[in-house]
């Protein structure tokens, strides 16, 4: 079952982009009810909401009801007709600028107003909409699966490689499906542990919490970073709601049950905008404002 976060609410003309987070039992019983459909251009098809104990809710395709073959949701099947496809797993490589572009459109995203924020994913729904028509295949072709690896140790050189796309998440809106692969996050910063070994940043987003862990690898790649991070503490003790964006791999935390997400490289971070270079740089030149 393809799970969706997000849908369009229609009603008497009206057109809303709704995210998951805006979606409550209670809301969706009382007024979004066979109301909401897929976001994805030129799309018609019916969602319903499913609650979960925690934040574990989502939306998913009316049963029997399907996406149009341009929608990145689409299940390359027809009714009633099961189609066998060829599985073909390679590994996908996120490099340097992948990571800062990925970072830079998620923070300029999280402070858009909620009617800009509603047209730059209209825009890039259709942006999406016209790649995938020039990328499908028929459903007979060999359907090709990505797995993003962001860690040193499970790449091997003779391993095929490709570029792949870089999704971002919410810290409230991981899933199960994101355990292993790389993606760029984005939550608010509620703390920093740093110390010779290793460094934490928890984030949060709508009452989710998880940690960001930098450790062997990432210090083995850039050393002098160890020294960085107290910045990072010092910059969000000294202004609220510090957005804070991370590129890594999704891991389940051995010490509780929330997600958590390992950088690898420096290009993995970005706080408020910045890198952690610049923030420090700033501080010592007496230049940082918010």
């Amino acid at each position: 079952m393809v799970k969706i976060f997000d849908s369009i609410y229609l009603n008497n003309g009206q057109k809303i982009v709704l995210d998951l987070k805006n979606i409550t039992p209670k809301g969706y019983t009382e007024k979004y009810r066979r109301k909401l459909f897929c976001s994805t251009e030129g799309c018609n098809a019916k969602l319903s909401f499913v609650a979960k104990s925690g934040n574990r809710s989502y939306l998913r395709t009316w049963r029997y009801n399907l996406h149009s073959k341009h929608c990145p949701h689409f299940l390359d099947k027809e009714e009633g007709e099961t189609v066998s496809r060829r599985t073909n797993v390679q590994i996908g490589v996120v490099y340097g600028d992948q990571m800062n572009r990925s970072q830079k459109e998620a923070f300029e995203l999280e402070v858009l107003s909620e009617e800009e924020r509603v047209k730059r994913l209209e825009n890039k729904s259709r942006q999406r909409n016209n790649r995938n028509k020039r990328l499908r295949r028929r459903s007979t072709s060999e359907q090709l699966t990505i797995h993003m690896i962001l860690d040193p140790s499970k790449l091997t050189e003779d391993s095929p490689k490709i570029k792949a796309r870089l999704y971002k998440r919410n810290v409230d809106t991981l899933k199960k499906s994101d355990l292993g692969q790389a993606r760029t996050l984005i939550g608010r910063i509620q703390s920093v542990e740093s110390s010779e070994r290793n460094v934490i940043v928890r984030i949060f987003k709508n009452d989710t919490y998880m940690n960001v862990k930098f450790e062997k690898a990432f210090f083995a790649s850039a050393p002098t970073y160890i020294n960085l991070f107290p910045y990072i503490q010092r910059f969000s003790e000294e202004n609220d709601s510090v957005i804070f964006c991370a590129t890594g791999e999704v891991r389940n935390s051995m010490e509780n049950d929330e997600f958590e997400l390992i950088v690898f490289n420096k290009e993995g971070l970005l706080i408020h905008g910045m890198t952690l270079p610049s923030i420090v740089s700033s501080y010592t030149t007496q230049q940082l404002s918010f």
